[in-house]
């Protein structure tokens, strides 16, 4: 009776929140809770078949070319990738970013204040506090750049024009993809052990119906450089187990995950600055403690749909590149959330 009245009420947030959505383009606490709740009860089935509806009424992107950072998506190419990401839930893309705009991106990163925040067993005041990255002098585990410093950034702007990442993901999602939770971080060895605030634990994420990460390594990393982490194959239908499921939108211990799924399933991407990791983080996956080097990494994402969690407003400066500006002429709606 109790699972009954909890899923009609769901229910009900889930329906009100997606009105509100289509009427406001904004989400709700509540409704993005309720898709918690259907994923994890559904063993993330109702978001294949939301997923498909999106599918049924979403029009092509007609993109002139799908070359780009990743190559040529249009062949060959492109399905292997595609394959990959859908048996496998990765797709690792080596050196793929030139070294020149890893250069860039890293002045950047040194030189613009990022914000710093309590980690575990940290007093937690519900500030956040701006700093610059210091190399050898890190002053906390993680230290996030602003969404709008990302989005007036040139190289960070070439990539969200990429036709190759639009490309990979509008066959993976089966629909025209949606640019949102843009991000870029460091994480550092200040502290030794893994902390949940900085997702050094294992997680699936759930901030859309479906999406796909990509990650941008702009430090080499290597083993105890803080490696992305990611159980192959758990993106899939069923692909995390009712019993870690039950446990809700909490963060895993390594033996929670590694007892069920084995060692021989766990990747761990030590690779070299310029590496792009094309990932479905519904499946799990975390970034492991650093005990070395400091690791900075470039996030973007590319979803079917914006409804699910909300997120602080960001918006492109007046002025952006002359690729972005064409793509946000001519798909105005890949672009929506920063417009």
């Amino acid at each position: 009776m109790k699972k009954l009245s909890l899923t009609l009420a769901h229910s009900l947030f889930l329906v009100a929140g997606l009105a509100w959505y289509l009427i406001s383009g904004k989400n709700t606490v509540r409704s993005h809770r309720a898709l918690v709740y259907f994923f994890c009860n559904s063993g993330g089935r109702f978001n294949d078949w939301f997923s498909r509806l999106i599918s049924l009424r979403s029009a092509p992107l007609n993109l002139t070319s799908k070359t780009g950072v990743l190559g040529d998506m249009s062949g060959a190419e492109g399905q292997s990738a595609l394959r990959q990401l859908n048996e496998k839930g990765y797709v690792n893309f080596e050196r793929a970013l030139p070294a020149d705009a890893c250069e860039r991106l890293m002045q950047f990163a040194l030189r613009t204040p990022a914000n710093i925040r309590p980690m575990d067993g940290e007093v937690h005041s519900g500030k956040v506090r701006a700093a610059i990255y210091e190399e050898n002098m890190p002053e906390a585990v993680r230290y996030d750049y602003a969404v709008n410093d990302l989005l007036a950034n040139l190289d960070v702007q070439t990539l969200l024009s990429d036709r190759s990442l639009l490309a990979l993901a509008e066959m993976y999602l089966g629909a025209r993809p949606r640019f949102d939770v843009l991000s870029m971080w460091w994480h550092t060895n200040f502290h030794s052990q893994p902390d949940s605030e900085a997702a050094q634990f294992y997680h699936f994420d759930l901030d859309r119906l479906k999406w796909i990460k990509v990650f941008i390594y702009l430090t080499d990393v290597g083993p105890h450089d803080g490696p992305h982490s990611f159980i192959e194959g758990s993106h899939g239908p069923e692909g995390i187990p009712r019993s870690l499921l039950s446990k809700g939108y909490v963060r895993l211990t390594d033996e929670e995950v590694l007892s069920h799924y084995g060692a021989q399933r766990e990747i761990r991407f030590a690779a070299p600055k310029g590496t792009i990791i094309v990932e479905d983080t519904r499946g799990l996956h975390k970034g492991n403690a650093v005990s070395g080097n400091s690791r900075l990494i470039l996030q973007l994402q590319l979803s079917n749909s914006l409804f699910g969690g909300a997120y602080p407003k960001a918006r492109f400066p007046k002025e952006v590149s002359p690729e972005l500006n064409l793509m946000t002429r001519e798909a105005g709606d890949v672009y929506r959330a920063y417009l």
